[in-house]
């Protein structure tokens, strides 16, 4: 069994379709998804649809949550934050359009339910899956960081994941370059969203996976067209 993880999606359902047929999991390997399945590109719907059609056909393939998913979670249930109301004056339509719908009350039940379903974090033996990060002034990051800071990641750096940590985080949300990529294999803390949506290669706009027990990384160009930024 291999086991990937693959970076932020953000609606290019034909550059995912890609990646996948690049990496060719078969049915029994686990592919980790590291969350925002949805915005700047053209085909959010197409996207969750793709995810949860696998899932029915039993493919092993475990989304988390990613800070975008969980505001169009929180727009369609009404738990607004200020996170989710900033995301209904920003990508929101563009987002819903792909459902042919105009308000996010009328996403169907089905994809509701999907992204209620979705965790904040994976453990995989001794990685953490993660979509922007964790708390790392916490004394316990895996069990006491806050959703907001797995979300959106804003108390995780480097110099904070101490000796004392005993597995290797892996994340998307925060864009990086190709360079600093793969940089990161070496260290405990993997980021592997290289801006899928961006059109600056080679440093950007690649979708990428890792296969977690070889350490190579698949990278996949951009196929979508224009994204909403």
């Amino acid at each position: 069994m291999n086991r990937y993880a693959i970076g932020d999606i953000h609606g290019g359902i034909q550059t995912f379709w890609a990646l996948i047929r690049k990496i060719n999991p078969k049915h029994d390997d686990r592919v980790y998804l590291l969350g925002d399945y949805i915005d700047r590109g053209p085909d959010s719907k197409g996207v969750l649809d793709a995810i949860i059609s696998m899932q029915e056909s039993g493919c092993d393939i475990r989304p988390i949550r990613g800070n975008h998913d969980d505001m169009l979670y929180r727009a369609a249930t009404e738990q607004h934050d200020d996170y989710s109301w900033y995301w209904m004056k920003g990508w929101g339509f563009h987002t819903l359009s792909s459902f042919a719908i105009d308000s996010p009350s009328e996403l169907p039940a089905k994809y509701v339910n999907f992204l209620e379903s979705l965790p904040l974090l994976h453990k995989e033996q001794n990685f953490i899956l993660a979509h922007a990060g964790l708390d790392m002034t916490k004394t316990n990051p895996i069990t006491e960081s806050a959703p907001a800071d797995i979300l959106w990641g804003d108390k995780i750096s480097p110099g904070l994941i101490s000796d004392s940590f005993n597995y290797r985080l892996i994340t998307g949300h925060t864009v990086r370059k190709m360079t600093d990529i793969q940089d990161s294999l070496s260290t405990n803390w993997i980021c592997l969203d290289n801006g899928a949506f961006v059109d600056l290669p080679p440093q950007r706009g690649h979708l990428m996976a890792l296969n977690l027990d070889t350490m190579q990384l698949t990278a996949q160009p951009w196929l979508d067209g224009e994204a909403i930024l």
